[in-house]
């Protein structure tokens, strides 16, 4: 039997985190109230950069949404390689005594937009509501230090590892505290209030459109065990942002079949 709704079903490794969201994303006295992650946020007492020693990475996203997400629910995940990687620090950290900064950029933004740090090893449950569905598999747990957009032109004089300018970095750069540190002290002098969170409001607006739309399918998923081959039936969610009229079409064809009587 030939499903194609199988990846939609809901299993045991999924990751269940409840839609959370605000009206002022901006007023973070009021949005940590709702999303408590936000209490640990851009506080001025930190002085992260006078710490001895840290591990760090650059991690690169491919849009603002998934920045949005981890930023409200705590998580993070990226390629299996990346994933590897990261699991291995945290554990060798674990062991050394000393944290994980995680320093994060959109690609082709021309910013870094904040600092995390590494709080869990890699666990097995995956997030249904990335931005790019399927793609991405297990999270990390992730503390967010400062959410701040800061223009590449403040870090352009830092190298990572590969020795080649910090805001070339490919994802999963490791850095060396020694560049870190400058980086996290840039974080924590920088005053410009402008971030991703104000746009909280509109990225939430598209994460409630993906998650109605992954509740459809499942729902449909659960009332029938079988759906005959239609030429358009399978979908990422970017097809169904692209043709939503063909989209509601489909599904309409689909109900007026199952409504007749089966032979």
């Amino acid at each position: 039997m030939n499903n194609h709704f199988e990846p939609y079903v809901r299993n045991k490794r999924d990751l269940k985190v409840p839609y959370i969201s605000c009206q002022d994303y901006t007023n973070l006295e009021q949005a940590s109230k709702l999303i408590p992650a936000l209490k640990q946020i851009n506080q001025s007492d930190r002085h992260l950069a006078d710490a001895d020693n840290a591990h760090t990475y650059i991690l690169r996203s491919n849009n603002d949404d998934d920045i949005h997400k981890s930023i409200k629910y705590g998580i993070w995940t990226s390629s299996k390689e990346n994933n590897e990687k990261l699991n291995a620090k945290y554990l060798e950290a674990q062991q050394e005594g000393i944290p994980v900064y995680l320093f994060f950029s959109v690609v082709r933004s021309g910013q870094f937009v904040g600092v995390a740090k590494l709080t869990s090893g890699y666990k097995e449950e995956s997030f249904q509501y990335w931005w790019e569905i399927k793609k991405w598999k297990g999270h990390f747990n992730v503390q967010w230090l400062y959410v701040k957009d800061v223009p590449n032109k403040h870090f352009e004089h830092l190298r990572n590892s590969d020795n080649i300018e910090v805001t070339r970095s490919r994802d999963g750069v490791f850095l060396s505290w020694e560049t870190g540190k400058q980086m996290m002290k840039i974080f924590e002098e920088f005053s410009d209030k402008k971030s991703i969170l104000n746009d909280f409001t509109v990225i939430d607006e598209r994460e409630q459109a993906l998650r109605q739309y992954k509740y459809q399918m499942q729902q449909q998923r659960n009332q029938q065990q079988y759906y005959p081959y239609y030429p358009y039936q399978y979908y990422d969610y970017q097809q169904y942002q692209q043709y939503p009229q063909h989209y509601q079409q489909q599904q309409q064809y689909q109900n007026d079949y199952w409504q007749q009587p089966q032979k």
